[in-house]
This record gives structure tokens, sequence and C-alpha cells, in this order.
């Protein structure tokens, strides 16, 4: 009984300060997970003679440069496609649009769609006309959502600088910290607490590994089978299918959608073509390489994969990816070793003792 009132006061606290940090949990969990990710790296600079100080700086500027570089790639090809796209429109607004080989082939809807069509897209000014007609339909809409996305955008913002910036301390005082997780990780749950230590960096680690590759893979692959079939603007196309491949359901997603659009222009064979190409590599992708990047560290099955990436993505969020994979290791490391882990041993951190009483006091 004793113990059990022990405990109450530790998960009242726990829970306050969740509440209190409950819209910045994201910006610290994030910043954690890539310093889990980056780790390694950032310990190889530190042998090396690299001062603490320059060596979180250099990783904060790498890791930016990786994530801003290809979304400036992707604006300048936007930028590119969309004026094609603003051309091609202005010349189907002055000459009309002709009617679809396929419209006419629909069943049920095709004698009401083609008059539609003529009516409204053949004749010249029609495309302007339907625009002006629609966006006066939905200006309101559009102005509610532009106040939504406004305010989102500015607390992404907030949350991304929180971000960086716990993990640039992090980078700094990493040892520190993690000495301090330890000593509470072994007070909490001294048998169970070493194993979780080695099992979460590694499934960590796996997990972007995996996703990462896939993503790289699957956006090139997919991006030349783009560009063979025909599709307008392969390589945007293929940058976005590499970001969507980050998450579970995306590239089927996308290559599904450029083989509609490829349907729709009239090339069948070619949107056929495109859309067994991409179930067979997905299929190869899902069923051997995903989950030996991302299991084989901490020997996870398929399934074990697969439904921790779901299950982790459909109830977190994108964060979802890296958690759900670390439950299923914990979880399949109980189950195949029932025997306690060694003991962790902790490592002394020096701190200067005097110098943060004289600033407590």
């Amino acid at each position: 009984m004793r113990t059990k009132t022990q405990w109450i006061l530790p998960v009242l606290f726990a829970a306050a300060l969740t509440l209190l940090l409950q819209h910045f949990i994201g910006s610290i969990a994030w910043a954690g997970l890539l310093a889990v990710i980056t780790w390694p790296l950032h310990q190889r600079m530190l042998r090396r003679g690299w001062p603490p100080l320059a060596s979180a700086t250099f990783m904060l500027v790498l890791l930016l440069v990786s994530f801003v570089g290809p979304s400036v790639l992707l604006f300048h090809t936007l930028s590119s496609e969309l004026a094609s796209l603003q051309r091609l429109l202005i010349s189907f607004n002055q000459t009309g649009v002709p009617v679809p080989a396929w419209l006419s082939g629909l069943p049920l809807v095709a004698e009401p769609a083609v008059t539609w069509w003529l009516e409204h897209l053949s004749v010249p000014g029609g495309l302007n006309a339907l625009v002006r007609t629609t966006l006066g339909d939905f200006m309101p809409h559009l102005t509610d959502t532009a106040r939504v996305w406004g305010s989102t955008i500015l607390a992404n913002a907030l949350y991304l600088f929180l971000t960086l910036l716990t993990l640039f301390v992090l980078y700094l005082h990493g040892a520190a910290v993690m000495h301090y997780i330890d000593g509470a990780g072994q007070r909490l749950a001294p048998v169970q607490y070493a194993k979780l230590r080695r099992v979460l960096p590694l499934s960590v680690r796996g997990t972007a590994l995996g996703l990462g590759s896939i993503a790289i893979l699957e956006g090139i692959v997919l991006g030349v089978a783009y560009w063979i079939a025909g599709a307008p603007a392969p390589v945007l196309l293929g940058v976005i299918t590499g970001y969507l491949a980050l998450i579970p359901g995306g590239a089927p997603l996308s290559f599904t959608m450029v083989s509609l659009l490829l349907f729709g222009q009239g090339n069948s064979a070619e949107a056929l073509g495109l859309f067994t190409w991409g179930a067979v590599e997905l299929f190869l992708v899902d069923k051997f390489i995903r989950p030996k990047l991302i299991g084989k560290r901490v020997n996870l099955p398929f399934l074990a994969v697969l439904f921790g990436l779901l299950g982790g993505v459909s109830t977190l969020g994108v964060i979802g990816l890296f958690v759900g994979p670390l439950m299923m290791a914990i979880l399949f490391g109980w189950l195949r070793d029932s025997t306690p882990a060694a003991p962790l041993v902790l490592t002394p951190v020096a701190t200067n003792t005097s110098s943060d009483t004289e600033r407590v006091r």
C-alpha cells in the first residue's frame, strides 16, 4: 500500500506537466528523434576535434539544407511547370477545349457530359468564364480556408523554431541530458529500462534509414516511369512521389493519380503500364526492401513493421512512423527474451557544482 501511494504524486506531476506542455510535446519529440538519428555523426565530429558549439551548428545547418534543398528544387520545378500550364490554359481559353474521345464512351452520362462540355469548354472564352463562376461560388470558402492556413503556418513556424532550438541544446548538452534520463529510467523501471535504452536508438535509426531510402528510391524509379509513360512534368511528379512515399500509402496514391491522368488524356496503354509497374514495384519494396531496412537492426518481421507503421501514422501522425516500429521492437524484444537485461551502468557527468549553486542562490 505504501508503494502504491508513493506513485501517486509522481503520476499526478507527470499528468500536470504533460497538460502544461501539450502544445510543445511534438517539438520536443521531433528534436529528440532527430538527435537520436544524427547522434553518431555528431559524436564522430567531436572525436575528430570539433568544438561542441561548432559541431552543433554544423549539424543544424546540415539538417536545414537537407530539408530545404529538395523543397527549393520542388518550388523551382513547380514554378516552371505552372508557367507551362498557364500558357496551355491561355491557349485553351482562346481556341476552346475539344471534347476528349473517352468522354463519349462513358456509360449513362456520356450524352449530358458531352453537351455540357460543348456549351462551357469548347467555345472560345468558355474556360475563363467557367473559372470566374467557380471562383465566385467558392470565394467565401477560400477566404476562410486562407485564414485557417495562415494561422496554421504561423503555429508550425513556431513549432519548427522550438524544435531546432531544442535540437541545438541537445547537441551541446546531450551527454548530461542522457545521464539524467538514464538515472530516472533506472529508478522507475530498473529491469526493463536497460533493454529499452538499447532498442530505442536501433529502432529509430532503422526506421529513418528505411523511410528515407525508400522515399528516394521510389521518387527516382517512379519519376523515370512517369517520363517513359509520357506524363506531364515527370520531375515534379517524381519529387512529389518521393515526399508522399514517406507515408504508407502515399506512393500508391501518387502513381494511381498519374495513371488516371494519362487515362484521361487518352493514353490507356501507358496508364495501364504505369499502374502495373507501380503495383509491382510497390509490392517488391513493401515485401522485401522496406521491412529489411527498418526491421533488420532489431530483427522485426514484415507484419510487425507494417502494422507498426500503419498504426503509428494513423494514431499519432507522421511522428507515429517512428513510435510504431519502436513499440513493436519493444514488444518482440520482451517476447523473445524473458531474461532481464544487464543493468545499465551510468557514467558520471562532470558538472560545476559550485557554479550551479551560485546560480541557484
